[in-house]
């Protein structure tokens, strides 16, 4: 995003039309770097926000407040201290830097009127908000700034003083001129960037494109005059750039140099809000996938452990049969050996075939008899408690498996919220506040679609599943992907022949969310609901069905036929 000084130049001028005269009611800090003010003006109350996050510095009108924390932090309670009630008299953009000043007017019923100023410093990692008086520093958000290696203390008394400036100039400097008849044409934009102070490179490129000179003589002055007029007479057009479904910007005004769908709004600030809440959902839904991915990987990873070990175990006793047929046959033969004998070699009348049988010298062969008969016994017992150790095992694998699906066909923040339910219910994640705060129960709890006339539901998750499945009634058609983990979806009767047409639909439905889209056209099974059992005490999702019949679909999402979800 172009958050440069030419975008902040008429986001300030926006953001003076709108707060100028306004009260400030409340102050807050919902966090380290974030402060928000409500303001009262022009008969409405509005959010000013300050946010010197390092990732995305900002200044911003925002619809919602965030958590308040219930001790203020120090730099909140000096802006309480000197802020409330005051009025904001103007906010403008100091030069062509990335640094906004607030002037503020207070008076109180001991003094006179004061005027106190507020600098909002916009500079990636050395970000900061700083609070002043007749132009000494009451206070800033993080202290001395070691950017400028300490050239530039940021204490409370002393003088606030700007950032040390860099060797760019403000577009208005006539030395630019000699710049750019200097400059390589085919590098205008690199060079822009290079020379021209609080200008991204896309704005650059922007202007660039913009430019439809051709002079060699007098170009210097030609693109300057032309630089100066794309920065300070363009007029505003504020957007949102939207490619494949994903804000990827947002500006003054559309920008030819770049690709995507163009959304318009009336002001830059609104722009800017519905593109930093967007990108923020996107931000959270990617770390909220990568934390669930993150534990059921490592759930998935004990269960594979747990049922090597198992494995293992079956494997040695996979030879209690051929311990059991050496303890008979000493037995039968025990005349032919004698104590102290290494090996025997005996005639196995189960099949025909002679058997070599290693004995214990210490041991008589009734003795010896009995070791085999002992380990047959040890192993059958283990064989008999592996078995079910193994299937609780693996159905606990195909169940985690299952969640790992659904984590990565989730498309909203709220899906993800409803298997992070699921695994809280599993015990595979440990929720402190659980029993302190309550959820609220949604009213919709599938994908409900409206198909020809008939009523089609999808479950989003594995509880979905059984609570979409086993709600249905007798009659209703049940429909799943074969051999994969997807939506269970009903197609509800009501007394009518469901058509082939609608059946094909759902089936499209529920092979979009499994992960057999992947591969292109899927197998889906379907049934009539009362052929769609449950087994005792197993995980949610799972379920036994017969009387199916088949088809093969296209995975489709089928939005047009979506009513809500």
């Amino acid at each position: 995003m172009p958050q440069d000084a030419f975008t902040l130049r008429y986001l300030c001028l926006e953001l003076n039309e709108l707060f100028k005269g306004g009260k400030i009611n409340r102050i807050i800090q919902p966090s380290n770097d974030e402060v928000t003010f409500t303001v009262y003006t022009g008969g409405k109350t509005k959010k000013l926000s300050l946010d010197v996050n390092p990732a995305n510095p900002r200044i911003a009108v925002v619809e919602k407040e965030k958590e308040s924390p219930l001790t203020a932090p120090n730099f909140c309670m000096l802006l309480r201290k000197h802020l409330l009630s005051s009025t904001i008299t103007d906010i403008s953009l100091i030069d062509f830097d990335r640094i906004v000043r607030i002037d503020f007017l207070t008076s109180d019923e001991f003094k006179d009127s004061q005027k106190k100023t507020l600098y909002v410093e916009l500079m990636g990692r050395y970000s900061n908000v700083i609070l002043t008086e007749n132009g000494k520093i009451l206070g800033g958000n993080r202290g001395i700034n070691m950017f400028d290696n300490g050239v530039r203390p940021l204490i409370v008394g002393c003088p606030y003083v700007f950032p040390p400036a860099n060797e760019k100039k403000i577009p208005k400097d006539t030395e630019l001129i000699d710049i750019f008849d200097k400059a390589d044409r085919e590098k205008l934009a690199e060079c822009i960037t290079a020379n021209v102070q609080g200008i991204a490179l896309s704005t650059a490129k922007e202007i660039v494109q913009k430019y439809n000179g051709g002079k060699r003589e007098g170009f210097g002055k030609d693109f300057f005059t032309h630089l100066n007029d794309c920065i300070y007479n363009s007029p505003a057009n504020p957007c949102v750039v939207i490619e494949e479904g994903v804000v990827k910007d947002v500006m003054v005004y559309p920008y030819k140099a770049l690709g995507g769908r163009v959304m318009e709004f009336s002001t830059l600030y609104e722009a800017e809000e519905f593109y930093f809440t967007e990108r923020e959902k996107i931000k959270k839904f990617a770390n909220k996938k990568d934390r669930l991915t993150s534990v059921t990987a490592s759930a998935i990873k004990k269960v594979k452990k747990r049922i090597t070990a198992i494995s293992s175990k079956q494997k040695d006793a996979e030879g209690a049969e051929e311990n059991k047929i050496k303890g008979e046959l000493i037995l039968s033969n025990v005349y032919r050996i004698k104590q102290g004998d290494k090996e025997c070699e005996l005639e196995n009348y189960y099949d025909g075939t002679k058997i070599k049988i290693t004995l214990d010298q210490r041991l008589s062969p009734a003795k010896n008899a009995e070791v085999f008969y002992k380990k047959y016994a040890k192993q059958k017992r283990t064989q008999t408690a592996l078995l079910p150790q193994r299937e609780q095992a693996e159905g606990e694998l195909s169940y985690l498996t299952s969640v790992m699906d659904e984590i990565e066909l989730a498309e909203t923040i709220e899906e993800l919220d409803m298997v992070h339910q699921e695994l809280l219910s599993a015990g595979l994640i440990v929720d402190k506040q659980v029993q302190t705060r309550k959820k609220k129960v949604e009213e919709n709890l599938f994908r409900v679609y409206s198909v020809y006339g008939f009523t089609v539901k999808a479950g989003r998750n594995n509880a979905e599943n059984d609570k979409v499945t086993f709600s249905a009634k007798g009659e209703d058609v049940w429909v799943h992907a074969k051999d994969y983990h997807s939506s269970h979806v009903v197609i509800e009767a009501n007394g009518k022949e469901i058509p082939e047409n609608v059946i094909a639909v759902a089936g499209e439905i529920s092979a979009y969310y499994s992960k057999g889209r992947e591969g292109g056209k899927v197998e889906i099974v379907y049934t009539l609901k009362k052929h769609v059992k449950k087994p005792p005490k197993t995980k949610p999702g799972f379920c036994t069905y017969n009387n199916f019949k088949s088809m093969v679909v296209e995975p489709k999402k089928h939005v047009e036929f979506l009513k809500c979800q």
